[in-house]
């Protein structure tokens, strides 16, 4: 990373409550943390951004848990290489593979 783009991001880690106010102004504090629904500002819970440095990372880091948790069920590459997915509308949306 440049110096410049280095020093941007201190900076704005530095000043992530007011960053967060202004971008993320449908969320809000709860401890060290500001809760908004997403990166587009909607309302909600799902994403979160840590306003203080902590041992768990750097102020202004952010994590959107929904994404987390599809992330984990996705199936693997190799499963998705031998099989093709589809939406199943009879079973209100499940996956099923489709040989």
């Amino acid at each position: 990373m440049s110096r410049d783009a280095s020093e941007l991001a201190l900076r704005l880690a530095r000043e992530a409550e007011a960053v967060c106010r202004h971008y993320l102004s449908n969320g809000k504090r709860e401890g060290r943390y500001w809760l908004v629904g997403d990166i587009n500002n909607s309302r909600g819970r799902s994403m979160f951004v840590r306003l203080q440095d902590s041992p768990k990372g750097p102020a202004g880091k952010w994590t959107d848990y929904v994404a987390a948790k599809i992330m984990l069920r996705r199936p693997d590459a190799e499963a998705l290489s031998r099989s093709r997915l589809a939406i199943s509308t009879q079973h209100n949306g499940v996956l099923r593979e489709v040989v």
